[in-house]
């Protein structure tokens, strides 16, 4: 009886993947690490809140992904220490590109509970002096 009051108590959790493609001057970027950053404000502190490596083909996906807002940074650890090495590794987010700087500006994805995301891409690295 209390097993059966359990089952029917449990509410099933949707989950969410966002997926897309890290690039840099139109090449996939393999082995890149993609982040998610937990956050309402990019000023306000961010947290981990998921991440993944992109395959051959620079894909990545990242599962069970719960609702909120998040930013999307990429960083090729391009000694693979698991550090970040000014001067060496590169990094990009998911955003808009600025027509005046020729910088990508990161933009925040909202995710919404059981709907995908996809062509959430990065096409742009950078090293950072």
């Amino acid at each position: 009886m209390i097993l059966l009051v359990a089952v029917l108590g449990c509410k099933e959790i949707k989950k969410t993947t966002i997926s897309g493609t890290v690039t840099n001057g139109g090449s996939p970027v393999s082995g890149a690490i993609v982040l998610l950053l937990e956050s309402d404000l990019l000023t306000a502190g961010m947290s981990l809140g998921n991440g993944t490596i992109t395959n051959s083909e620079g894909k990545y996906e990242i599962i069970r992904v719960e609702t909120g807002t998040y930013y999307i940074p990429a960083i090729k650890d391009e000694n693979g220490n698991w550090k970040y090495d000014k001067d060496t590794d590169m990094f990009g987010w998911y955003g808009e590109g600025d027509t005046l700087t020729g910088l990508t500006i990161p933009a925040p994805v909202a995710v919404t509970e059981g709907n995908d995301l996809t062509g959430i891409d990065i096409d742009t690295l950078y090293v950072v002096p």
